[in-house]
C-alpha cells in the first residue's frame, strides 16, 4: 500500500502558492496580535505555520489549520490516493459521475516492473492529452476518474507492491474535495476560532482584519469573498456545534474516572492528546458525499473529539435525533 508522501508533494502551481500565501497572511495577523512570546510560538508551530507543499509538509511542516482546512486526510491502501493533498487538487476519484468534474477519457499504464506509472488521458479543447501521476496537479481543470476507467487494469493493479502505489499516489476522493475559495474561507473561519478561543484575541478586531484579506484577494476577481455563509456571530466560532460547550472545555465533568494511562513506545512521538475527549477536530455539520461539495464555510467547524466521533458519518440533525431517542429509551429525561 502507499506509505510515503503524495507524489510531487513539493510541486505547487501558481494558484496553489497564491492561496497558501493568503493563508500565511491570515496566520501572521494572529501571530502578531499574541503578546506572549511562548504563546506566539505555540500558535505558529501548532496551528498557524504554512508549508508551501501539497501535503502540508513532512515532520514539523504546516500547522493544524493547513492540514484540516486545506488538505484532504492522510490515506493509505491499495489505491493511488494522495497521502494528503490540497483539496482543490484537479484529479479526483468517485464511484459515480459528479457535476463539478469532467470524466477522464481513459487510464494507461506506462513502463514495467518497478517503474510502472499511471497515465491519465483527458480531453482538453478537443485534444487528447496525457498526464502521468507526477504531473496531474498541472491539469487546467478538474477531472474525475470513475470505476469503468480502472476496469481494464484490475488484473495488473492487484499485483502492485507498496512502492508502485506510493510512486502513483496522486488522486484525492471527490467527497473531500472543494474549490480553492472554499478551502480559503474554511481556513479563515478556523483561524478566527483558534485566535479567539485559545489565544484570547478580541473577536471583532481579528474578524474584521481577516475578512479584509478575503475581500481583497486578487487570485480571481470573479470570486467574491467572504461568501454570504461566512458566520458573523462570535458564538459560532467559540462553541462546539454538537454539545454547545466552548471548544476549550475538556468535557471532564462527564468522565467518572481519570483516563487510564497505557504503554506507549518511548522512541515514537505520542499522539495521546489528540485522543482526549475535549481535543478539537474538524467537524462537518453535514457528512461529506461525492456528489456535492460540502467542505465549505458554514458546514465546517471545530468540535470536540467526543462530539465528532459520535456523529460518525451522520448530519448534526440526524445525530441529535438519535441522541433524543437514546435519552427517551433510557428514561433519562429530566
Amino acid at each position: 500500500m502507499a506509505t510515503g508522501r503524495t507524489i510531487s508533494a513539493n510541486h505547487i502551481t501558481t494558484l496553489d502558492r497564491s492561496v497558501l500565501e493568503l493563508c500565511k497572511s491570515i496566520s501572521q495577523i494572529i501571530k502578531d496580535k499574541i503578546i506572549n512570546e511562548d504563546l506566539k510560538k505555540d500558535f505558529w508551530n501548532n496551528f498557524g505555520k504554512v508549508s508551501f507543499t501539497r501535503d502540508a509538509g513532512a515532520g514539523r511542516g504546516g500547522g493544524k489549520l493547513q492540514r484540516d482546512a486545506l488538505c484532504v486526510r492522510g490515506r493509505q491502501g491499495k489505491a493511488p490516493y494522495s497521502n494528503r493533498n490540497l483539496r482543490w487538487h484537479p484529479l479526483v476519484v468517485a464511484a459515480q459521475q459528479i457535476n463539478f468534474a469532467k470524466p477522464i477519457e481513459r487510464i494507461e499504464i506506462e513502463g514495467g516492473d518497478d517503474a510502472q506509472t499511471l497515465i491519465f488521458v483527458v480531453n482538453i479543447n478537443g485534444n487528447e492529452e496525457r498526464y502521468p501521476s507526477d504531473r496531474v496537479h498541472e491539469l487546467p481543470e478538474r477531472f474525475v476518474v470513475l470505476p469503468q476507467h480502472w476496469m481494464p487494469h484490475i488484473d495488473r493493479l492487484k499485483h502492485w507492491n507498496d512502492n508502485l502505489w506510493t510512486q502513483n499516489s496522486c488522486i484525492i476522493p471527490a467527497m473531500e474535495s472543494c474549490e480553492w475559495w472554499h478551502a480559503l474561507e474554511v481556513y479563515a473561519f478556523l483561524a478566527i476560532t483558534i485566535a479567539v478561543e485559545y489565544y484570547n484575541i478580541d473577536f471583532t478586531t481579528i474578524y474584521e482584519e481577516i475578512l479584509y484579506i478575503l475581500r481583497n484577494q486578487q487570485i480571481d476577481e470573479q470570486v467574491t469573498l467572504p461568501s454570504r455563509n461566512f458566520p458573523s456571530n462570535e458564538y459560532d466560532f467559540k462553541n462546539c456545534p454538537v454539545c454547545k460547550k466552548s471548544l476549550s472545555d475538556k468535557l471532564e465533568e462527564f468522565r467518572n474516572d481519570e483516563r487510564i494511562e497505557t504503554w506507549q513506545p518511548a522512541w515514537s512521538s505520542s499522539k495521546r492528546s489528540e485522543g482526549e475527549d475535549g481535543s478539537n477536530q474538524i467537524l462537518h455539520i453535514e457528512p461529506l458525499i461525492e456528489t456535492e461539495i460540502r467542505h465549505k464555510v458554514g458546514k465546517v467547524r471545530f468540535g470536540h473529539r467526543w462530539c465528532n466521533v459520535s456523529m460518525t458519518d451522520h448530519s448534526l440533525d440526524e445525530t441529535l435525533d438519535f441522541f433524543e431517542y437514546i435519552i427517551r429509551a433510557h428514561k433519562r429525561i429530566r
